[in-house]
């Protein structure tokens, strides 16, 4: 009985998390008009640019042998820039 409780805690605290990530990305991509990831890193839901992400590959915080393509597929929720309208004034 324990055993489930303390993984339905753990579950209900881990989408909480997820949450406030996506919501994070969405905020950051629209602010700074770039593509922000949400990835599970260390346990936890993060949200991270793609120039992040390729900066932490260089310095070595991911396995030998990962790739920017590996983490794009695996990442749960990735934040698109609005796209801006080009008005012509006429």
């Amino acid at each position: 009985m324990v055993k489930e409780i303390r993984h339905f805690l753990q579950a209900m605290l881990f989408d909480w998390r997820m949450r406030r990530a996506v919501r994070k990305a969405k905020n950051d991509a629209s602010e700074y008009r770039k593509k922000f990831l949400v990835i599970v890193h260390g346990g936890r839901p993060v949200c991270v640019s793609s120039q992040g992400i390729k900066q932490l590959i260089r310095r070595g915080r991911f396995r030998k042998g990962v790739t920017y393509d590996m983490i794009l597929k695996k990442a749960i929720f990735i934040a698109y820039p609005p796209q801006i309208v080009n008005r012509k004034s006429s």
